[in-house]
């Protein structure tokens, strides 16, 4: 627990007050990260469960589940966790959401007292909690989960082909990799420093062996005899998830795009996967826009503002 908070705790905000949970259950928070998060991506329900609860074991040492009282009598929970400079909440349950004003002034003051640079939101559509919480709060999207379910056997590609990337192009591409997703990261709000620490711990976690890393595939997308841009999905989950996607800057404009994209949903089907997940910054409205028109769903907005 930090050394601030058993000062910062005992101040209401107005006839609302956050304090660690004494015997903290984790069923319902497990429960409702099921629904909300993993069911779609698993597609069975044991083992969604089995997904949010590794989730909540492996963030245990940097979280905390916060009762939210009212006048001392309880009246929800939040789970908090450390991330590098941020204080993110990744769930919220209240039993009157009117009380998400107070809550959010609550975790703001929170922030603020721990010193963190941002207070972040996940925000699943349709959860009244984090919906309210986020409301009119000052809250901007720095990134979106989507999926596109495939239970609708998406239209061949006739144009762009996928191959498997060479290990020349490789080493030319894993390059700027690192620096280019550092820097991505570094528009959607953190430090240089933090996001620059996040992009090389993730490269060097996904892609230990490069090309022959399990669970990963790098492909040249192709049109006709050239090579028009990238795709990196990942087979590590029942949804395979793009890690990355490119059009090179001299074919873009040209529906190379979108092209990729339902190249890598026919490559997902043919595989066995039932969706196809990716992560999109919220300043990136380009991508943005692609990804609606191929019918991808948002599964959650990632919001934020200084406290």
């Amino acid at each position: 627990m930090p050394s601030n908070l058993a000062t910062w705790q005992s101040r209401p905000v107005p006839d609302l007050s956050l304090s660690p949970s004494p015997s903290p259950s984790e069923e319902g928070l497990v429960e409702r990260l099921t629904v909300r998060r993993y069911l779609g991506e698993h597609g069975d329900r044991d083992a969604a469960r089995a997904a949010a609860a590794a989730q909540v074991e492996r963030l245990r040492d940097r979280s905390r589940l916060l009762e939210v009282r009212e006048d001392g009598v309880r009246r929800g929970e939040a789970w908090v966790v450390q991330q590098g400079d941020d204080l993110a909440v990744i769930d919220v349950a209240l039993d009157d959401v009117a009380l998400a004003p107070a809550l959010r002034d609550a975790l703001l003051d929170l922030a603020r007292a721990e010193r963190r640079s941002r207070l972040t939101v996940t925000v699943s559509p349709g959860d009244p909690g984090s919906e309210a919480l986020v409301a009119d709060g000052g809250f901007e999207t720095f990134a979106t989960q989507m999926r596109l379910d495939l239970d609708v056997e998406p239209p061949a590609e006739d144009v762009v082909v996928l191959r498997p990337m060479g290990q020349e192009r490789y080493n030319e591409w894993i390059q700027g990799q690192v620096a280019e997703y550092a820097e991505a990261r570094q528009r959607s709000g953190e430090s240089a420093e933090r996001a620059r620490e996040v992009s090389e711990q993730q490269h060097a976690e996904l892609l230990p062996d490069g090309l022959r890393s399990a669970g990963h595939h790098i492909f040249e997308g192709v049109a006709g005899e050239e090579v028009v841009g990238l795709l990196w999905l990942s087979t590590e989950r029942p949804m395979v998830f793009v890690y990355d996607v490119v059009v090179e800057e001299a074919h873009r404009g040209r529906g190379h795009g979108a092209g990729i994209m339902r190249a890598g949903a026919r490559w997902a089907l043919d595989h066995g996967a039932h969706a196809i997940g990716l992560n999109v910054f919220g300043y990136n409205d380009v991508a943005r826009r692609l990804y609606d028109r191929l019918g991808y769903q948002v599964t959650e907005n990632f919001v934020a503002r200084t406290p």
